[in-house]
């Protein structure tokens, strides 16, 4: 912290916001109620303690990597049973390699930025659960697969669309994948 003059940057998860409609949250945006949510309880109250102490939390976006993520797990294990959620579900992602790079601009910018401080990270550009797949198909890596179901009701929850420019911002970061797409495009099968 800031008095032993280091940093501490604890990951967290933006699955922690309240939101189900398509609201656009941020970092100020509110959380659900940690007693009637264990899951995000659990982070919650590990980031007030990481916070309390004078570190930064940094609430993650969905994780990815070419054979990591949602993409990978509805294309390959949902084919039969269909995939659960409305097919335009909000997703917010974040490559894994911007996740780790978000934490060392944390760490860069030092604890008189970040100290006490709640952090959004994404890649800035929401998709839906059908444009994740309509992405990860244009892979080779992907391209023999074909568009599960998709179970959800469109009266369902649609999600929530991350704004983190005030922590891109303040940590002087942006991602190198610009979105999902642009990674899923980008990148060949053998250069990973």
């Amino acid at each position: 912290g800031p008095d032993s003059g280091g940093s501490f940057v604890f990951t967290s998860s933006g699955g922690v916001y309240e939101g189900l409609d398509g609201e656009v949250v941020d970092e100020s945006y509110s959380t659900l109620d940690p007693e009637s949510n264990p899951r995000q309880g659990r982070l919650i109250y590990a980031e007030r303690e990481a916070i309390s102490m004078g570190g930064c939390a940094l609430r993650l976006a969905g994780l990815y990597t070419l054979e990591r993520g949602a993409h990978n797990y509805w294309l390959e294990r949902c084919a039969e049973t269909g995939v659960q959620g409305r097919e335009d579900g909000i997703v917010n992602l974040l490559h894994y390699d911007d996740a780790a790079s978000a934490c060392l601009a944390a760490l860069k910018v030092g604890s008189k930025v970040t100290s006490k401080q709640t952090y959004l990270i994404s890649d800035g550009n929401p998709t839906t659960r059908r444009g994740i797949i309509e992405s990860a198909l244009k892979n080779e890596r992907y391209a023999e697969f074909t568009m599960p179901s998709f179970l959800g009701k469109s009266d369902g929850p649609k999600g929530k669309v991350y704004d983190g420019s005030k922590s891109n911002e303040e940590l002087q970061w942006k991602p190198t994948y610009a979105s999902f797409d642009d990674f899923m495009t980008s990148t060949s099968k053998a250069a990973l």
